[in-house]
């Protein structure tokens, strides 16, 4: 199936940068694609952003493409401001690119609204994340496969985390709603996923024995959630069921990890209108 030639794409581009004087809001500098970036609110290190389509996306050969930069020390929040829904592409596929680099002692947070794969949909999803040291990322992903009374469309998910030390999260999933594989998604047709990840410190020495994580590394909750530990530290939580809505896996979901050294964020500084 076609997709566009990377000449071609817009990008969404949001990069968090440290204020130029003291006491002042970070910055923030946004490049609008499919997606646009609106910068919702400042405060002395963080900055919370939304992204909001530009039209009717994804569609049969639409590509989009968002680039998340967050400098040295400095904290993002993105939401999104409506869910994604990719359509039937007559015969053309289409993709969604993440590209996010977080500087030393940097964070992100991202609570992903719903993907929904639409009967006759081909989509490719992919996340790549490349984390400095001392950098944190909590990214919510949550995949439907079709709308009500469809069975959905074809979705390849391709995710990987990186820091200085190497791999911390590398995986991939195929599922198709009209051809079902047994023991992927066990007839349910959401995939909600949590990850939680932290890189190692520059003065923080990597921990490769895996210890006792290895041997309880699967961690199952009473909602139904399963929380996979991480050999390198970390956690991927993740719900599989029919329906986004039953999902635990909001905001207030514990996810079990070892403590993570994170810099308390000052509130924001809400801007205000003219």
């Amino acid at each position: 199936m076609r997709t566009p030639p990377r000449a071609e794409v817009r990008r969404t581009l949001v990069e968090v940068l440290p204020a130029t004087v003291p006491g002042a809001p970070v910055r923030v500098r946004t490049q609008d694609g499919l997606l646009a970036a609106r910068t919702v609110a400042r405060g002395a290190v963080n900055a919370e952003v939304a992204l909001v389509a530009t039209g009717a996306v994804l569609l049969g050969g639409d590509h989009v493409a968002v680039q998340v930069r967050v400098a040295d020390g400095c904290a993002l929040t993105l939401t999104d401001v409506g869910g994604t829904v990719a359509y039937d592409g007559e015969g053309q596929a289409c993709r969604w690119d993440v590209d996010v680099r977080l500087g030393a002692g940097a964070r992100l947070d991202w609570e992903g609204l719903p993907f929904v794969v639409a009967t006759g949909a081909d989509v490719s999803r992919s996340t790549d994340v490349r984390l400095g040291p001392g950098a944190r990322l909590r990214l919510r992903e949550t995949v439907v496969l079709g709308r009500d009374g469809e069975r959905g469309g074809r979705v390849v998910l391709r995710s990987g985390v990186h820091d200085d030390g190497g791999p911390l999260l590398v995986e991939e999933v195929v599922a198709a709603g009209d051809r079902p594989v047994p023991g992927v998604l066990a007839g349910t047709r959401v995939i909600d996923t949590v990850v939680d990840l932290r890189a190692t410190a520059d003065d923080e020495p990597l921990d490769e024995s895996g210890g006792d994580r290895v041997a309880d590394h699967r961690v199952p909750t009473a909602d139904g959630a399963v929380t996979l530990r991480l050999e390198r530290g970390g956690t991927l939580t993740r719900w599989l069921g029919r329906a986004a809505h039953l999902s635990p896996l909001h905001r207030s979901h514990p996810v079990p990890d070892r403590p993570a050294p994170v810099p308390p964020v000052p509130p924001l500084a809400r801007l205000e209108h003219a």
